[in-house]
């Protein structure tokens, strides 16, 4: 069954730190800034045991707030998709995004 994850980012991202944001977390470069109704602007796919992990990085249109969608088409061992939320924290922490929440989609 799959497994769907957020986490809310804080705040307003400018190019810099959104070219920082792609860079730290691997995401490729889609949307653009300056066009409203761009909403996806990277995505990757991350091996977190043996399942392929989707990280996507959106923007609502509507609020202007970003987030990271984690899809996974299996629910793996929750010690390993609490090493991808932190190892992703850490990736969003060091490029100077703050995270505002972490949750489970249900």
């Amino acid at each position: 069954m799959p497994v769907s994850w957020v986490i809310d980012l804080r705040g307003h991202l400018d190019r810099a730190a959104l070219g920082r944001l792609r860079a730290a977390l691997g995401l490729n470069e889609v949307g653009r800034l300056g066009d409203d109704w761009d909403e996806l602007f990277g995505e990757v796919t991350r091996a977190i045991a043996g399942v392929a992990a989707r990280v996507e990085l959106w923007r609502d249109v509507d609020s202007q707030g970003w987030r990271l969608d984690i899809e996974l088409p299996a629910d793996p061992d929750d010690s390993d998709v609490q090493d991808l939320l932190a190892a992703l924290r850490a990736e969003v922490e060091s490029a100077g995004v703050q995270i505002a929440l972490i949750a489970r989609r249900r």
